[in-house]
């Protein structure tokens, strides 16, 4: 009887368990969705404010950059700041308005003035991965929560 190397031997049960892991997870199924495990280098879109829908045309965003700055647009005027995050907490600050020569209608101005409120009154945030059940999709599976003075939970962009 012929011996097979040790090589193809590995090689083979690395085959086996790729082809009970795809079995397992029903080949065609939806990955999960890539949740961060930290703020920096992520983006997001506002979706609700102290839990209704900001009135604005364009929503509020909010982005992370890797070094200690976020910036986004508030609804009405784009924005910088500072933020630090250690563990759960957070902590927004140096909040500036860019000045800009655009109206803002007065519900608009309300969510802008109030999506800065609830920035800069943040304390702790988490991540939130809602996982899609078998004939649903989940359109915005991963959610940003800030939670302080007014709850902002923002999705992914």
């Amino acid at each position: 009887m012929a011996r097979r190397p040790a090589a193809s031997g590995s090689l083979f049960a690395l085959m086996l368990a790729l082809a009970l892991s795809a079995a397992a997870c029903g080949g065609g199924a939806t990955p999960a969705p890539t949740t961060p495990a930290a703020l920096p280098g992520t983006s997001w879109e506002l979706g609700l404010q102290g839990g209704t829908a900001p009135a604005a045309r364009q929503l509020p965003t909010l982005t992370f950059a890797t070094d200690g700055t976020a910036s986004g647009f508030t609804g009405c005027q784009p924005y910088t700041a500072r933020f630090t995050a250690t563990g759960s907490s957070v902590s927004i600050t140096d909040i500036v308005l860019t000045p800009t020569t655009n109206d803002c209608a007065p519900a608009t101005k309300e969510t802008a003035d109030a999506f800065v409120a609830g920035l800069g009154g943040a304390t702790s945030w988490r991540v939130e991965t809602v996982m899609p059940t078998q004939g649903v999709e989940v359109l915005q599976p991963v959610k940003l929560i800030l939670d302080g003075a007014t709850t902002l939970a923002f999705t992914l962009q």
